[in-house]
């Protein structure tokens, strides 16, 4: 929203009301909260730039100065509170300015730059948060670009005076950077004016009109600097083996293909494989080499995520590579490729209130869209991109079918993500694998994929394998067989106990009984485990499987290979209620009010093994989990939390514990679902259409059997060296231990 400064004092003054509910409908965040914050703070900045000690910046701060008030950076990456814009020198100038309406007392400086200790926890220090809004202004943003622009950035506190402990080392190199203020009459009249005096001295109307229509536009010099530290061989945690070079060299022949003649030819490239082959490696790759290529035109290219934890992991691994926090501005949301946003959607219905139709008619929707004339946002317009390459795309979503209709981040209105992803770029790159897809809404297929392309004359739709390859579980591929086989996914040999005779890796056992009736024993509650020694499994060596009668062992076993260095999680699948989502301080609760409250079984009598399931900060930074970086409480404990499928797709550990929990079951020699045991939000439809229908051999119980088959199948595929079993349910562990060829010693 951009205003001149006399008109935002006067819709302060006069016009609040509508102002908060223009910027509800601008953001489409609505909560009381929100709204708060907008009612408190601004006021006071309005206030503070009315100060007398501004009279020397009338020129820009009187009538003809402009801001935006929570400007969109173009390509999705985020809300500036305010962005006030004219001119430095004669050059164009914009401020970044982030608003904190927070009691700051008590605050202290974190642990490593960027973080503070706030409320019991680690949180991201606000200008380190402004410091990503220029850098990436610097490097992403056309009219800066396109005019030499020089973007600089500040935090006001407009609730608390105190504020000294945010510049204490290791902040105070950030802060001299990106410097904080308060309200306090010594801000206002000194150290404020003199900020902005040095920044931004006079308006400049076009240059602001220009900023506020800005698009996503790449620094070439830039991203070939990033692409150069992920290639460097000695630095990049990217590396190409076996068949990830062929699919390399295939991609990049054939974007060669497609950009490098006279007229650009749109191409679809799909590079399909399972768990372990490596796709995320070969996106990076890819983007990387594409990035530094001096003989491609001038385009955008970007790695394209599918998920916030997705979306929050890649940033961090590009920030990360190239050491630089606007790296992350080459990783682009699927969401933003939609026309519009929800809320400038929200708008056009309310001016137009019978013109559009339900998704299913989305290509109706698009041709009235296009005729009433709003500009696409930045990240949408037909070929803006040269390159996106999509990782887990098996992840994006398709409004065609009721199960993508929701509150997902776009306007679903206008139709799949997939689609205007091809539509808005000159080449796409799909990697994928369709048997990861387990939530409702991940809906989108292969044939979806070539329908889309045909209706937007895609010249050429390549189709790549990754197949064969595996570089997760030690590079055993008859285990990551063993999976696909053993839920369901293939009709491959049985790999029970007879498959000792076949294969020379098994260590063979015996049994006194039958599997079959060991199970039904089981099933019975008479259980044929007997507690003891962890149970090796020999048939996938070099990776390492094992079971343990506990969860509390399995969490042993792991920080015996965390005490050496290596990495490791608990995981399990959706069969525990997530308690403690939104509690400021999980990791504090009393044990029994923790997500998993285990009971442990002993001579001693019972004990519990208590854990939460894997935090969220601002419910979508997925990398305390994942990444465990400096702040996280995974930094100090690795193994302080429980990872959920949707956290940890698309990432690998080198050793994982798994809780095998009472979602999924052995039973009647058949697997089958418990829906009252499964918590996924994103597959509700699906329980509770199990749970309507009360038959366990109905369509809508297969349905929800396969989708919590696939997280499973997810989370016994993401260890690198081993993986550590506990399972919940009596049978189900007899019978896994049987078809795994568990030496019984």
């Amino acid at each position: 929203m951009l205003l001149k400064i006399a008109e935002f004092r006067q819709r302060i003054a006069f016009d609040m009301d509508q102002l908060v509910a223009d910027l509800q409908q601008l953001t489409n965040r609505k909560t009381f909260e929100e709204e708060q914050s907008w009612r408190v703070s601004l006021p006071k900045v309005s206030r503070a730039f009315s100060d007398k000690a501004f009279e020397n910046l009338d020129l820009f701060f009187g009538d003809r100065g402009n801001l935006a008030l929570e400007y969109n950076l173009p390509g999705g990456t985020g809300w500036a509170d305010m962005v006030l814009l004219g001119q430095h020198k004669q050059k164009p100038a914009a401020v970044i300015v982030e608003l904190k309406d927070w009691v700051t007392q008590g605050d202290q400086p974190g642990m490593a730059e960027g973080l503070m200790h706030r409320h019991g926890r680690s949180e991201g220090h606000p200008s380190d948060q402004v410091r990503g809004y220029t850098e990436w202004c610097r490097n992403f943003h056309s009219a800066v670009q396109d005019r030499g622009a020089s973007v600089d950035g500040c935090v006001i506190f407009t609730k608390d005076s105190y504020y000294h402990s945010y510049s204490l080392p290791p902040n105070d190199g950030l802060t001299v950077s990106f410097p904080c203020f308060s309200l306090e009459k010594r801000d206002i009249s000194n150290r404020l004016p003199d900020y902005f005096r040095s920044r931004l001295t006079e308006p400049d109307r076009d240059f602001a009109e220009a900023f506020e229509k800005g698009v996503y536009k790449q620094s070439r010099g830039f991203v070939q600097q990033i692409g150069s530290q992920i290639l460097h061989p000695d630095q990049s945690p990217f590396v190409l083996l076996d068949n990830q070079r062929r699919a390399f060299a295939l991609v990049r022949a054939r974007v060669a293909q497609a950009v490098l003649g006279t007229k650009p030819k749109k191409t679809v490239i799909l590079v399909e494989g399972p768990p372990g082959s490596g796709k995320s490696v070969v996106a990076a790759k890819i983007w990387a080499s594409l990035a530094v290529d001096e003989d491609l035109p001038e385009g955008n290219i970007v790695v394209t995520t599918t998920s916030a934890s997705q979306a929050s992991n890649w940033k961090f691994l590009f920030r990360k590579a190239a050491g630089n926090r606007g790296a992350s501005g080459a990783v682009v949301s699927a969401t933003g490729y939609t026309p519009l946003t929800t809320g400038q959607y929200g708008s056009l219905r309310t001016r137009y209130p019978t013109a559009f139709k339900k998704e299913r008619e989305w290509r109706d929707n698009m041709d009235m869209l296009r005729s009433l004339g709003p500009t696409f946002r930045s990240g949408s317009r037909d070929n803006e991109f040269l390159v996106s390459i999509v990782d887990e795309a098996h992840a994006l979503i398709n409004p065609e079918h009721v199960e993508g209709v929701g509150q997902f981040g776009f306007a679903t209105a206008f139709g799949p993500q997939a689609y205007h992803i091809m539509r808005a770029s000159t080449v796409t790159v799909f990697l994928l694998d369709s048997r990861q897809g387990f939530r409702d809404r991940e809906n989108t297929t292969v044939t979806d994929l070539k329908q889309w392309a045909a209706e937007l004359e895609v010249e050429v739709f390549e189709e790549i394998s990754l197949a064969g390859s595996q570089f997760r579980c030690a590079g055993s591929k008859p285990y990551t067989d063993w999976v696909d086989s053993f839920l369901g996914f293939s009709q491959l040999e049985s790999f029970g106990p007879e498959a000792a005779d076949r294969d020379p890796k098994v260590v063979p056992f015996v049994y006194q009984e039958s599997v079959s009736h060991a199970v039904e024993r089981a099933a019975e509650g008479q259980s044929a485990y007997v507690p003891g020694k962890p149970k090796i499994v020999g048939r996938f060596s070099p990776f390492q499987v094992e079971m343990f009668n506990t969860p509390a062992e399995v969490e042993s076993a792991l920080r015996s290979k965390v005490s050496k260095g290596d990495t490791a999680r608990l995981l399990a699948s959706y069969a525990r209620k997530w308690k403690t989502e939104g509690v400021a301080l999980p990791h504090s609760l009393p044990l029994e009010l923790m997500d998993f409250h285990e009971p442990i079984h002993d001579q001693a009598g019972i004990s519990y093994w208590s854990k939460i399931w894997n935090f969220v900060p601002n419910g979508s930074d997925y990398t305390h989990f994942v990444q465990a970086p400096i702040g996280s409480m995974m930094t100090h404990d690795q193994l302080c939390e429980v990872g959920c499928p949707y956290a940890v797709r698309g990432f690998d550990f080198d050793y994982v514990g798994l809780l095998w929990l009472s979602d999924l079951i052995w039973r009647d020699g058949k697997w089958t679902v418990d829906p009252k045991h499964v918590f996924e939000r994103g597959i509700k439809r699906r329980i509770s259409a199990a749970i309507r229908e009360n038959s366990p051999t109905g369509p809508a119980r297969a349905q929800l059997l396969r989708a919590v088959q696939a997280s499973y199948r997810i989370l016994l595929t993401r260890p690198i060296k081993g993986l550590f079993i506990w399972c919940e349910d009596v049978a189900t562990r007899t019978y896994l231990e049987a078809t795994l060829c568990v030496d019984k010693n």
